[in-house]
């Protein structure tokens, strides 16, 4: 009862040990390991390229299918996705698992 009387006459005590209490917090939540997050790499590449002023067919004709044929000839590659707009292209290629995507960047 001496506990509750105390901090009745000095609210103050506990405002100062509720700050204390959620600084520590706030510490220890920054300080904490990301141990049990994996690192994980999407093994995707995309390639977007600007032709200004041409239409649609041309973007897809004259960029698009080029990058498209360089694309498919890399190993490992599970899926690519092509979109051309008034000039802009813009190329998804999705790779296996497991594909080294530095060595599949410089190749494409």
């Amino acid at each position: 009862m001496n506990l509750l009387k105390l901090i009745l006459k000095r609210p103050a005590i506990v405002t100062v040990l509720f700050t204390i209490l959620i600084g520590s917090c706030l510490i220890s939540y920054t300080k904490l390991n990301q141990e049990l997050f994996p690192k994980m790499e999407t093994p995707i590449i995309t390639v977007s390229t600007v032709y200004p002023g041409a239409g649609p067919s041309e973007v897809e004709n004259s960029v698009s299918r080029k990058i498209e044929d360089v694309v498919t000839s890399l190993e490992n590659l599970e899926s690519i996705n092509t979109t051309s707009m008034e000039g802009f292209s813009y190329i998804i290629a999705e790779f296996k698992e497991g594909t080294d995507m530095n060595i599949a960047a410089q190749k494409a």
